[in-house]
């Protein structure tokens, strides 16, 4: 009796869907981190690469205690806003004709032949880029450069970071590479959970439950390598409220600090985020770009922006005073060190939109998993008589609250 295989109406459409589920299911960093809902889009459709969105850090104010009187004590709602920039792809493109998913069995073996391998690459692409931003982007600095120690003073260190800024308790994940995953749970022998639930996704890199985290086992976590640096840094001169630039000088001339360097103020130490009272820890400052210094001088970008002014976005006990020291927190001048990540879930944002849909194709398909949205295009190529699928991952991705995530540096 001959097989009777069915047809499908949508093979681009399944196609598209089977590659978007097994992105989703190899990302780790992306899968864990909060994403923009697609009504947070404007309503529009179909974006193209450079496009930007933006999503809402909701305000904190600074309680009243001294009077039912609300008079001197009425403060301005500032609702920052988080630019989400749509200036990341991934693209593989293949050779796939329209036969290859025709059927139902046609498109499962697609999927496993072709989509599969390309989700795979896709997704070790976007984890390795998503690490690099996560770590230029945190300042919360623990652990000792050059060290794999992690002993559950270092972890906690991390923890007390997050804790400093109110992070909530919950969905808070730790991301090692297998040198530090190795030692710490070497460390904890006997302490992780072995569940059945956790069973199920050890062959995904979860180790299992400590120190107040999740911890996954991931080799995309970037290295940071130091600047030339040298000399004895100093703050050059008065800096305004609210800066996010700093003047250093002090600097071997021609040295360098690299985007992502950690450090801290003589001076300036931390104050709780919604009373405002200073704490005995020193503001830790992360380098947003490359800065050079040219006679020993610089202007260094830096996050967080500086505020000591009494106001629900005040940061610091008070504004670096000249000459106070510039202490690097990120190891030895031009070496490079792991950056382990201790987070939550909404210290980073990530919006994947779907391209534009243009006409006139032989095919056209976009389709979003648990906000993860994969587009595929399939046309002829009249310069080589070759039908070519390309598959597009658009995306964003940016902090929203950074001092929820710390980096545990190896």
């Amino acid at each position: 009796m001959a097989n009777t295989i069915n047809t499908v109406k949508d093979g681009p459409g399944l196609f598209a869907r089977g590659i978007a589920q097994t992105l989703k299911d190899n990302l780790k960093l992306c899968s864990f981190v909060d994403k923009m809902d697609a009504d947070e889009f404007d309503g529009k459709s179909g974006f193209k690469s450079g496009d930007t969105v933006y999503t809402s850090i909701p305000p904190r104010y600074v309680p009243q205690t001294d009077s039912l009187d609300i008079t001197s004590g009425i403060q301005d709602t500032v609702e920052e806003k988080a630019a989400l920039n749509l200036n990341k792809t991934e693209t593989v493109a293949m050779k796939l004709d329209s036969l290859e998913l025709a059927t139902d069995v046609d498109v499962r073996n697609a999927l496993k032949r072709f989509g599969m391998p390309a989700a795979e690459s896709i997704a070790q692409s976007m984890e390795s880029r998503c690490f690099g931003i996560v770590q230029d982007a945190t300042y919360n600095f623990t652990g000792t450069a050059g060290s794999n120690a992690f002993t559950v003073a270092d972890v906690l260190a991390s923890r007390t970071a997050l804790n400093k800024n109110l992070c909530p308790m919950g969905n808070r994940m730790l991301f090692l590479n297998s040198e530090g995953g190795a030692e710490a749970v070497d460390a904890r022998k006997g302490l992780f959970q072995s569940s059945d639930e956790i069973a199920k996704q050890y062959k995904d890199g979860y180790i299992g439950r400590a120190d107040g985290f999740d911890w996954v086992e991931t080799e995309l976590v970037n290295t940071h390598t130091n600047g030339s640096q040298g000399g004895t840094p100093l703050v050059a001169g008065a800096t305004a409220e609210g800066a996010s630039t700093l003047a250093i000088d002090g600097v071997t001339s021609g040295n360098t600090f690299t985007k992502g360097t950690v450090f801290t103020l003589a001076g300036v130490f931390m104050v709780h985020p919604i009373t405002k009272v200073a704490t005995n820890t020193l503001q830790k400052f992360v380098v947003t770009a490359d800065a050079t210094f040219t006679g020993g001088s610089a202007t260094v970008s830096v996050s967080p922006s500086i505020y000591a002014g009494s106001n629900g976005l005040q940061n610091v006990t008070a504004l670096p005073a000249d000459n106070a020291a510039v202490t690097l927190l990120t190891g030895a001048a031009s070496t490079g060190y792991a950056q382990n990540i201790a987070m939550h879930k909404s210290a980073f944002k990530m919006v994947t939109a779907p391209l534009y849909a243009p006409k006139g194709v032989d095919l056209v398909a976009t389709e979003t998993v648990d906000g993860i949205t994969v587009n595929i295009v399939r046309d002829f190529d009249i310069n080589t008589r070759e039908v070519i699928t390309r598959l597009d991952v658009l995306y964003g991705f940016d902090a929203v609250r950074p001092e929820w995530a710390a980096r545990l540096t190896a």
